[in-house]
């Protein structure tokens, strides 16, 4: 429910304002570097936060409030990954061989390069949301029954929902809270493999929905508006296929 990813984020923030203390083993130039690290996220976790709310609101109807939903539990887990990340840092800072100091490095770089592509998939959802209120009182026509406009992408909306549903369960355990101190734990490669899986199944509902709209715009004129590119769609693309080629070990 939209509700518990708000929750998950509320503790994020909540989780990153402990952060930013000088850390052992650290250099000069590298708590500076973290220090950086931790200004970022709490600056993106922030402005992920007020997605999320606006997200948890959208329930004009079953689609609309099932897009929502699973974009809300999305946010969620970046605004983990963020923390994710800042616990990779220090792991590479600290103590260790230089080969467990190179593997939480790769690590960290494809965990931030999730996020990245977790904030393209927001800023994309929000763009479908917008045009989605806009004409939140037109209604189309499907086997002869008049439905809202909307209706025509609930069916590419399942796929997504159940992808997300797998990694926000596998991201939900990384972030911590005992005896009101935060912690992240590293994810595991299996981990890994689900939000990439989440992030395929918004590319490929996505694009099936931009191919739906450009093939009927003449029977639903609407969907000539659709904010879905093709260039939207190729960014998306690049960016996962840069992360599955990324090593994580």
């Amino acid at each position: 429910m939209a509700s518990e990813a708000l929750e998950v984020i509320e503790e994020a923030e909540e989780a990153l304002e402990e952060e930013g203390s000088e850390v052992e083993d650290m250099s000069e130039e590298e708590k500076a570097e973290f220090e950086e690290e931790v200004a970022d996220a709490k600056k993106n976790v922030a402005e992920l936060s007020k997605d999320a709310s606006e997200f948890k609101k959208f329930s004009i109807t079953e689609a609309s409030k099932k897009f929502g939903s699973f974009v809300a539990k999305n946010v969620a887990i970046g605004s983990i990954l963020y923390g994710v990340n800042l616990s990779l840092a220090k792991l590479s800072a600290g103590g260790g061989s230089e080969a467990e100091k190179k593997s939480n490095k790769n690590k960290a770089a494809v965990v931030k390069a999730i996020t990245t592509l977790i904030q393209t998939e927001t800023d994309d959802s929000k763009k479908l949301r917008e045009w989605m209120d806009a004409h939140k009182d037109e209604t189309v026509t499907l086997d002869g029954i008049e439905v809202p406009l909307d209706s025509i992408f609930h069916k590419y909306l399942g796929p997504i929902s159940d992808a997300v549903d797998q990694a926000f369960n596998a991201a939900r355990p990384l972030q911590k809270k005992v005896e009101n101190n935060y912690s992240w734990d590293v994810p595991t490669a299996d981990d890994i493999a689900k939000l990439i899986d989440a992030s395929t199944a918004f590319l490929t509902a996505f694009d099936d929905f931009r191919k739906f709209a450009e093939e009927h715009s003449s029977e639903f004129p609407t969907l000539k508006s659709l904010p879905l590119t093709q260039a939207d769609i190729d960014d998306l693309t690049s960016q996962l296929d840069a992360v599955k080629k990324m090593p994580f070990y």
